[in-house]
């Protein structure tokens, strides 16, 4: 029974299986002449094609191929071209590009033929860029300009001014192509970030993750010259900023900004200056703060990065002008600082109830114990007025009073020494004097901490100790 029914499958199905088995040599056939296609250029020295790869490189990327370990034909994952620790140049550009694995992927009719060389794209694999500062526009105009595909990798770029190092972006990967076109992940002051750019590299968004830090940039459609300009909003924790910007080779200039949070609110015009040295200029306007946010600044923990200190040059005018509705002490107060290589010397003009207040100083404030040398002078027209803020009402009289006093303070010892105190009316504290001042200055007032002088609780045991 089985022998008739194989007999008859067949006579009926002979020929396909003749045709079936007759395609199994096809197949094989087929295999072996594509493995053969793709495996006989790994024997080839592709040395010789150097000159073409280079030409290939200057006129579509615009990119200078100086030197190299090796180049060698891989298979998979697509046919490609592989050269070891290429070192590049950005054409007419002092961008320097070191990459430990660049493929180049080829279409199927270049594998052979090197006369009309064409790719599928450019692959960068573990990275090293490196350039100034200044050419930061440089880098985005080649991306955003650049017709061929092309995908960066586990990529680091290096930004320096003048050889000294200023920030690194570790582990960067992008492409300019396909579903993931100019989207970017990498690290950041060493944590992960995602950015991307829409609307024809207008847009950029910007989010370092895990950390509530956002950013949103839009730029000018028509830049200045040598120049990228537009505007951002951030948002950090309970903390929003946004500002306009055009930045430069040489300068970043901010303007219109405004930031908010619970405890403060100010506006800012900055100019951060990058040559021939790091320095800013701000103008700083307060419009609302909490008293409150002073007890937070930890004074010890700021004056601890003595080495960020020593790199800071600053110039700050800061203004505060009290709304009609606060009942601060505080009316108007506007101070100029000055930083330089860890020196800060300032003046400040503070209008209070009843009278105002001037001072000036300077602090080495990267010495191991910094000092600040004060000379201050009140002037109190209405001392009825001034002692109502701080509820004290008996023995007061109405007379004006200017004081002048000279102080040398040890911000992280809590000491004070006074030099000299004396007033309008022919008044000069005498040594004992300004002993028992300066007792009474430190268990009262500078028993916490140097910000905590400014506690309304204490000066007005202060005052009612001395009235």
């Amino acid at each position: 029974m089985i022998n008739k029914i194989y007999k008859r499958i067949h006579n009926n199905y002979s020929n396909f299986f003749k045709y079936f088995f007759f395609l199994r040599y096809v197949f094989a056939i087929f295999l072996i002449i594509t493995s053969l296609f793709l495996l006989i250029p790994k024997f080839f020295n592709y040395e010789k094609k150097q000159e073409i790869i280079k030409e290939y490189f200057i006129n579509y990327y615009g990119l200078e191929l100086s030197n190299y370990d090796s180049i060698r034909f891989n298979v998979f994952p697509l046919p490609n071209l592989s050269i070891k620790n290429a070192n590049l140049k950005f054409k007419n550009k002092p961008i320097n590009l070191k990459s430990k694995n660049l493929n180049i992927f080829l279409n199927f009719k270049n594998i052979y033929n090197y006369e009309d060389f064409q790719t599928r794209k450019i692959l960068f694999i573990e990275n090293d860029i490196s350039l100034d500062i200044d050419r930061t526009k440089d880098l985005i105009n080649y991306f955003s300009k650049l017709k061929y595909k092309l995908d960066f990798k586990t990529s680091d770029f290096n930004f320096k001014k003048d050889d000294s190092f200023l920030l690194k972006i570790k582990n960067v990967n992008f492409s300019n192509h396909g579903y993931k076109k100019y989207h970017i992940n990498g690290e950041i002051f060493d944590k992960k970030f995602t950015a991307s750019l829409k609307n024809n590299n207008q847009n950029l968004s910007f989010k370092i993750l895990n950390t509530g830090i956002k950013a949103n940039f839009k730029f000018d459609e028509k830049n200045l010259k040598n120049s990228i300009t537009g505007s951002s909003k951030m948002t950090f924790l309970d903390n929003f900023l946004q500002f306009d910007f055009i930045l430069n080779g040489s300068q970043l200039e901010i303007s219109k900004s405004n930031f908010n949070n619970k405890d403060l609110s100010f506006s800012l015009d900055s100019l951060i200056a990058f040559n021939p040295f790091f320095s800013t200029n701000s103008n700083i306007n307060i419009n609302e703060i909490d008293k409150r946010l002073i007890d937070k600044i930890n004074l010890e923990k700021i004056l601890n990065s003595k080495e960020i200190i020593k790199k800071l040059n600053s110039k700050i005018n800061i203004n505060y002008k009290k709304k009609r509705y606060y009942t601060n002490l505080i009316e108007n107060y506007s101070s100029d600082l000055n930083l330089a290589y860890g020196k800060l010397v300032f003046s400040n003009k503070i209008l209070i109830t009843g009278g105002e207040i001037n001072c000036q100083g300077d602090s080495l404030i990267v010495d191991e114990y910094p000092r600040l040398n004060l000379v201050c002078l009140f002037e109190i027209k209405d001392k009825k007025k001034l002692f109502k803020k701080f509820s004290i009402y008996k023995n007061i009289n109405s007379d004006p009073l200017s004081l002048h006093i000279e102080s040398s303070i040890n911000l992280l010892n809590r000491k004070i020494n006074f030099k000299k105190i004396n007033t309008g009316n022919n008044y000069f504290a005498k040594e004992e004097d300004m002993k028992y001042f300066k007792e009474l200055f430190e268990s009262i007032l500078f028993d916490e901490s140097f910000l905590a002088i400014f506690n309304m609780d204490k000066i007005k045991e202060f005052f009612l100790e001395i009235n």
